[in-house]
């Protein structure tokens, strides 16, 4: 008993309390640096299997539900793909329509071109200066130039002559005369200019015709035939011209002969004045 007290004294004194000191301060850092207990392992292992339990409730339970949905799916996917196949093969085949596209790739590089040095042939025929410029204005297919067109016109045939150089009767023809011919030019340049519109919405529609998506064809067949009714009205325009140039024809060759029947009455008159 004595030996444990002196050896108790000399661990408190001298170096005997340094040695306590480093112990106690090693087991405070053991403490702190070492792991954690495994009670918050054993939680979190607790939460994972929780979890996989409550998933495997959800599975077991809405499972089945969705097998049936996607066998639902399934059968629409079905129905929808005969649907495709129905408007491939048989609505809108898609090789008779590239079959279609290619016959009208072929037809416009073999007639555009005819179509076109046909509509560029050179028909005047004037030799003259005067002559020559009045066939250039006829022919321009413009309606902007018809001023122009006046100029050249009397030009070339001559203006009205004054009162003193021609029977006020004989005066009128001439005028109405010269007013038909220049109506009729006019027209002819207006109906000139539409075909050129024509020949342009021709091409375009040919162009689309070529790269049109199934189902628009109707569309390109109304712009057609919207197309065709424009001309057939200005031809329709051009035979109402042309009548009424027969029709000036006829009045002059009828105002010709009274005009003859005028100087013939006339004839007489100055003869039996003459003989009396």
């Amino acid at each position: 008993m004595e030996f444990c007290k002196r050896a108790f004294s000399s661990l408190l004194i001298g170096k005997g309390r340094s040695s306590i000191a480093i112990f106690l301060a090693m087991a405070l850092l053991f403490w702190l640096v070492g792991p954690p207990t495994a009670k918050a392992q054993i939680g979190a292992i607790a939460v994972f299997a929780a979890a996989a339990g409550v998933v495997g409730i959800i599975t077991n339970t809405i499972g089945s539900l969705l097998g049936t949905a996607n066998g639902l799916l399934s059968g629409i996917n079905g129905v929808f793909q005969a649907f495709v196949n129905l408007w491939e093969t048989v609505v809108y085949p898609i090789a008779l329509i590239n079959q279609a596209r290619l016959m009208v790739t072929q037809l416009v590089s073999q007639f555009r071109g005819l179509i076109t040095a046909i509509d560029h042939i050179n028909v005047q025929s004037a030799t003259l200066p005067n002559p020559i410029a009045l066939e250039g204005i006829m022919r321009n297919g413009s309606v902007a130039d018809f001023g122009q067109l006046s100029q050249a016109f009397y030009t070339t045939f001559q203006p009205l002559p004054p009162v003193t150089d021609l029977d006020p009767g004989d005066r009128q023809r001439v005028d109405m005369t010269d007013a038909f011919a220049m109506d009729t030019l006019k027209t002819l340049k207006a109906s000139d200019q539409v075909v050129q519109q024509t020949l342009q919405a021709s091409q375009m529609i040919e162009d689309e015709a070529a790269q049109t998506a199934p189902g628009s064809a109707a569309f390109l067949t109304g712009v057609g035939v919207v197309a065709a009714v424009e001309n057939q009205a200005m031809m329709q325009r051009m035979l109402a011209a042309e009548l009424r140039e027969e029709a000036a024809i006829l009045a002059h060759s009828n105002a010709i002969r009274k005009r003859q029947a005028d100087m013939a009455g006339q004839f007489r008159q100055d003869t039996t004045t003459l003989f009396k």
